[in-house]
């Protein structure tokens, strides 16, 4: 079935989520992570007001021309991260509901910290989070890299979630910098703000490889994401072929479907040649971070998602979402 009409056509509302735990009671409490009750109060609220729908059920609709259904939605969760067994899965299994996860190569099956990870809770632990921005430059100026005047130029701006500071120090981190010198660097930042023991945090961090088969054998489904999680975009060829290769080796030890399944791009970076790459290694989906509805006629490499926080937390809230999704199918 074709929708002439994207205006008309079914769309879907995609919650993307990472941390869920019990957060303020935790080791890092400052940690950008969504609090227990807010994500049930969260749960209670799609389903008063959505039809939630499995990955099954949504690979179901594209491939058969069925239009979706009224106020569908997925929920999908980033990362591979222990959160995702220990306080999601059980909740998720008691309401009935299918959840698609997320795990990197690196961290599911090598047990080792992401870089992304090592920035985040070096965030959540500095005594001073703003401050890390002067760190860095402080960093680079000690290795021989001092024009920070115009790396800020360029990268110092803020973002939707974080402050400038933060966003800056994120961005040369996370892709702006060299891979060795990004390695060395928040390596360092996290054995001086965090821990000495890589290892022994990432295999807390981290779901497992059994949990991950036990969550798939319930019902819950696993997509790619990459292997060292990074950005697609911005990745060279060979970079990007070891990213592909990881999630496809990821997902063969889970047990998961790759040939017409699901792929999330880190960070949502992605480009036709990201795409094109992703869907040679046989994923018919791809996820982005786009916060927008999604229309059935829109790209299938291209899903948009909602952020946890563009979403209310409690079943009576308002939603300006769920108007715009009620007046797409009206």
């Amino acid at each position: 079935m074709a929708f002439a009409d994207r205006a008309l056509a079914p769309v879907l509302t995609t919650v993307m989520y990472h941390y869920v735990r019990p957060v303020s009671s935790s080791a890092y409490p400052r940690l950008k992570a969504l609090e227990m009750n807010a994500f049930l109060g969260q749960l209670d609220h799609l389903q008063a007001h959505c039809r939630m729908i499995s990955p099954g059920e949504l690979a179901a609709c594209l491939e058969q021309g069925i239009p979706l259904p009224e106020r569908g939605c997925l929920l999908t969760f980033d990362d591979g991260y222990a959160d995702h067994y220990r306080h999601v899965f059980p909740h998720l299994l008691d309401r009935g509901l299918s959840g698609l996860f997320f795990a990197p190569k690196t961290s599911l099956l090598d047990r080792q910290l992401l870089e992304v990870n090592r920035i985040q809770f070096v965030l959540a632990n500095h005594p001073h989070p703003d401050a890390l921005a002067d760190e860095v430059d402080a960093l680079l100026a000690a290795e021989g890299f001092p024009d920070s005047a115009a790396r800020r130029a360029v990268h110092f701006a803020p973002n939707r979630f974080d402050s400038a500071d933060v966003a800056y120090a994120k961005r040369l981190l996370q892709h702006v910098l060299p891979a060795d010198l990004r390695a060395h660097l928040t390596t360092r930042l996290f054995a001086q703000h965090v821990s000495t023991d890589e290892a022994d945090f990432a295999d807390g961090l981290y779901l497992t490889l059994a949990e991950a088969r036990e969550m798939q054998a319930e019902g819950m489904v696993f997509g790619g994401h990459g292997d060292r999680h990074l950005w697609h975009g911005l990745a060279s060829p060979s970079e990007l072929a070891a990213e592909v290769a990881g999630s496809v080796s990821a997902l063969g030890a889970i047990g998961a479907q790759v040939e017409g399944g699901f792929y999330c791009y880190p960070f949502g970076s992605q480009s036709e040649s990201v795409r094109r790459a992703v869907s040679a290694a046989g994923f018919r989906y791809g996820f982005t971070v786009v916060p927008q509805l999604w229309s059935q006629t829109d790209d299938r490499l291209a899903i948009a998602r909602l952020d946890t926080n563009d979403l209310p937390h409690r079943p009576d809230a308002t939603d300006p979402w769920l108007a715009r999704s009620t007046a797409a199918t009206a």
